[in-house]
């Protein structure tokens, strides 16, 4: 039995290596996540109140594409709304955990 076969087995190496990221990394990753979603739901609240103002001067004639507008608005901050209930909750369970 040749064993040099098994020599060449060895010398493979992966060629993707996972990064491994640091708590402080995640943290601002996920801060810049949050930050992006809520900026993300106030620009839809922003357009919505714009959408709505400009179909009441008359602007606009189409009252399909602000009430699609104020239908994201509410449905984009609502989902922010049970996030931000969900992380409190988590909290609150965390905090209620014995050390």
């Amino acid at each position: 039995m040749d064993i040099s076969v098994l020599s060449r087995v060895d010398a493979i190496q992966p060629k993707s290596v996972t990064k491994s990221y640091t708590p402080a990394e995640v943290t601002k990753s996920f801060s810049a996540y949050l930050a992006d979603a809520l900026d993300q739901v106030n620009q839809a609240q922003v357009e919505s109140a714009v959408l709505a103002d400009r179909f009441a001067a008359g602007q606009v004639q189409d009252v399909h594409q602000v009430m699609i507008a104020g239908q994201k608005s509410t449905i984009m901050l609502q989902m922010a709304l049970q996030v931000r209930n969900k992380v409190i909750e988590s909290y609150q369970e965390i905090m209620r955990m014995p050390i």
